[in-house]
């Protein structure tokens, strides 16, 4: 439970600090924008966009450490590439069941769900194109894969299982986001132009 409230804190350390810049993007592009914003649909863009910011400070923007009056990026130990699927299974059930760990369920397995639920979630909500299921699930496959191969060049471990767990996460994501009543879709959707 420590090492999910030190990852909770950490996102939202990059999360705060982003949430200025991102409200003046948005602010710009409601100004220069033909047609008027829907409240729901700006507050939709604005908790993705941070959402981002957080998913990407845990897994490729590097970690900040105040040192001495001084602030050093860290990039992480390089750990492994995993490469073999559905190793994952076995590495849980083994901490589990010898070590009674249950960290590596908690973060590794259940972690790379749930981190990717809210992109299946937010993109067919907030916008059109992405109520098609393969496209959602696309998205956030292309997402997980950019974020592996980026943790390949920073000395941080990549695994495949990563990869699927984390398509597994927006697939659950978009289901979520089927149960939203259709006729109240709209709400959360920007106004066509014209």
């Amino acid at each position: 439970m420590h090492t999910i409230i030190y990852y909770l804190q950490d996102m939202w350390f990059y999360m705060v600090i982003a949430l200025p810049v991102i409200l003046i993007y948005r602010f710009y592009r409601i100004k220069k924008s033909k047609h008027k914003a829907k409240p729901l649909h700006e507050i939709g863009v604005i908790a993705f966009l941070i959402f981002l910011i957080g998913l990407l400070s845990q897994t490729v923007i590097p970690s900040i450490s105040f040192n001495n009056g001084s602030i050093e990026f860290v990039n992480g130990n390089f750990q492994a590439v995993n490469l073999e699927f559905f190793r994952v299974f076995r590495e849980t059930y083994n901490a589990i069941k010898y070590l009674d760990l249950w960290q590596p369920f908690l973060i590794n397995f259940m972690g790379n769900i749930f981190m990717f639920m809210p992109i299946g979630f937010l993109l067919p909500l907030l916008w059109r194109k992405f109520e098609h299921v393969l496209l959602t699930v696309g998205a956030g496959f292309l997402l997980s894969l950019s974020i592996e191969l980026l943790q390949l060049t920073q000395l941080r471990s990549s695994d495949v299982d990563d990869l699927w767990l984390n398509t597994l996460g927006t697939f659950i994501g978009f289901i979520c986001f089927m149960f939203i009543p259709k006729k109240h879709r709209h709400w959360f959707k920007k106004n066509k132009v014209g």
